[in-house]
């Protein structure tokens, strides 16, 4: 889904720059690549996080992770004033993105 989310999202919310990551190298590389806006978790792994699973796509680093080290990782790499969205409900995605990005006078 991310795969595809990432064609269909950006016209819906102004034409950020967006990208999409299925697993903890490829996440770990971008918060270090750039300063970002918003991180987004997908709804698949905050589903996860809520039944106290770990999210796949998991490294030796993460094993075991939750949302609360996730957030902890990113806001090591993006300072404490990055806004996350997180949210179980594939229909809240577009206003909750549209609305963080709203906040920093993205969109």
């Amino acid at each position: 889904m991310g795969r595809r989310a990432i064609e269909l999202l950006p016209p819906l919310l102004g034409n950020p720059e967006m990208v999409s990551v299925t697993n903890d190298d490829d996440f770990i590389t971008e918060l270090k690549r750039k300063k970002w806006s918003v991180i987004h978790f997908a709804p698949g792994a905050c589903r996860y996080d809520a039944t106290k699973s770990s999210i796949p796509g998991s490294r030796s680093l993460s094993e075991g992770w939750g949302l609360a080290e996730y957030r902890n990782l990113v806001r090591k790499h993006q300072g404490e004033d990055i806004k996350i969205v997180e949210t179980t409900d594939e229909r809240q995605i577009v206003p909750l993105l549209r609305k963080a990005l709203e906040s920093i006078n993205e969109i």
